[in-house]
């Protein structure tokens, strides 16, 4: 890790970021990668106690000042202010918050598609894996994670990583758990897209498939006993 990797992760770790990846995509087209060859993966665990809470009230509905929203703008802000202070030494840098690929016109509302998922800077960093509920998971947080990046060209140290595969195997949680009937069980690799595997459209938010996951259920029971 050099001095510049080392100082953006000392920066992003005062704001309570759970962990920081710096991902090469620079193997990427332009057009998703926007001429820029490196993306800093930030993400924040989820509290448990709020895992908890949804698994235990069936009828939860997720809103837009819950504590998985207040997280996912919590690293968007942070995104934010990472690209700023990338610019302001001189360098590209590109935030993917909400607002920054509105500000890019990287998102497209009819598909809701952006042109670099999160989960895509993430699956070439080698932490996880998308699971079968079409959310990135981890060995340590399951899929109780949002997800932040900035593209940048700011000269940073860079591995490589193999993409790993799921682990869902016969794991059918996730799409029995979900009130719509959205997920289709499918297990994802680089040739699957994502409306094989989820109608987006459809998709209600209710959480259920992120917090009934098998691995995001590990990460609560280690945890919840010390937030």
């Amino acid at each position: 890790m050099n001095n510049l990797n080392l100082e953006i992760e000392q920066l992003l770790r005062s704001e309570d970021v759970s962990f920081v990846h710096f991902v090469d995509i620079s193997m990427l087209d332009i057009q998703h990668n926007r001429g820029l060859p490196y993306a800093i993966l930030i993400g924040i665990a989820i509290n448990p106690q709020f895992i908890k809470m949804v698994y235990d009230s069936p009828n939860y509905v997720h809103t837009l000042d819950d504590k998985y929203a207040q997280t996912e703008n919590q690293v968007g802000l942070i995104a934010d202010k990472l690209a700023d202070r990338l610019i302001k030494n001189d360098y590209k840098a590109l935030s993917q918050s909400d607002s920054g690929l509105i500000a890019d016109n990287s998102f497209d509302f009819t598909t809701k598609t952006s042109v670099l998922p999160h989960k895509t800077i993430a699956t070439l960093s080698g932490i996880g894996h998308i699971g079968k509920n079409n959310l990135f998971i981890t060995t340590e947080y399951g899929a109780a994670q949002c997800l932040g990046s900035v593209l940048t060209n700011a000269p940073l140290a860079v591995m490589k990583h193999e993409i790993q595969l799921p682990e869902c195997n016969s794991c059918n949680i996730c799409r029995d758990i979900c009130p719509p009937k959205v997920l289709k069980g499918k297990c994802w690799n680089t040739k699957v897209s994502r409306d094989e595997m989820v109608n987006v459209n459809e998709c209600i938010t209710c959480l259920k498939c992120l917090v009934h996951c098998p691995k995001t259920q590990a990460y609560m029971k280690r945890n919840i006993s010390i937030w």
